[in-house]
Order: structure tokens, then C-alpha cells, then sequence
């Protein structure tokens, strides 16, 4: 998710004025346009000067790709279920044998464009599996 590209009407610091999302009230443009800056979420993360609309949050995601989304479905699957583990869940308690078979067909789980994922983001997916299925067995 970290290469998911954001659009603003202002990244630049120096550049009075706050960032906004291209369809934002406050923005003078309301549609993306050519002078809209492109950056993506590890760019935002790494940076703390931007002054960004109060209204909008400063940015606009495009539509995430197949393997993206895939992705993003898939680990809010594990956040889930970790958060059951950990107590955190306000959702009603299932069964270990249940959450131990989401975690086998998270396990299986391939990004739709496999050229996206390199051997790290394969390795630690499946440490995290891994690590969660420990934790299930050793639940009541």
C-alpha cells in the first residue's frame, strides 16, 4: 500500500497555501487537474510540513488497483482476527477452529498481480500468518 498514489492541489510547503483534495469546496480547481501534485502514501508518511484543508485532509486517492485491493481486503482480514485474539474485538467471539481456517485461507492468499510482490512482502506475510496461528492454538 505504500506505493498508492495520492493527488493534492499543493504538496509543496513553500508554496503558500494548504493542500487540497482535487474535489474539495476550499480548492480553487475542482477536478484533477495538470498542476495537482502526485505523491504517494510513503511520501506522505515521511513528511510532516505540509499544510494541509482542515475539510479534506489535503489529498485524493485514486481508485486502488486489482492486486491493491486484494491486498487491502486481505490484511484488514488479519487485523481483524488479531484484534480478536488480542481481546480487542467488540465483535462476539468465535470459535478457535473457525479463525484458524480464515488464517489457512489467508495463508494461501496470493496478490491478484504477483509482480507487485517481492520475496520480503511474501516472507512477512506469512510470518504474520504464522505468528497469529500460534496465538489461535494456545486461545481456550
Amino acid at each position: 500500500m505504500a506505493a498508492v498514489q495520492l493527488y493534492t492541489t499543493n504538496a509543496n510547503p513553500l508554496i503558500e497555501g494548504k493542500g487540497h483534495s482535487p474535489l474539495c469546496r476550499n480548492a480553487h480547481e475542482r477536478a484533477v487537474v495538470a498542476g495537482d501534485d502526485l505523491l504517494t502514501v510513503t511520501d506522505l508518511m515521511a513528511r510532516t510540513d505540509f499544510d494541509w484543508c482542515s475539510k479534506c485532509g489535503g489529498c485524493a486517492i485514486p481508485g486502488l488497483t486489482d492486486s491493491q485491493l486484494s491486498y487491502y481486503r486481505a490484511a484488514h482480514r488479519l487485523h481483524d482476527i488479531k484484534r480478536r485474539l488480542d481481546g480487542k474485538s467488540a465483535a462476539p467471539d468465535s470459535d478457535t477452529s473457525t479463525g484458524i481456517a480464515h488464517l489457512d485461507q489467508l495463508a494461501a492468499w496470493q496478490p491478484v498481480d504477483e509482480e507487485q510482490w517481492c520475496s520480503s512482502d511474501s516472507w512477512q506475510w506469512q510470518d504474520t500468518i504464522r505468528e497469529l496461528q500460534r496465538k489461535a492454538a494456545r486461545s481456550p
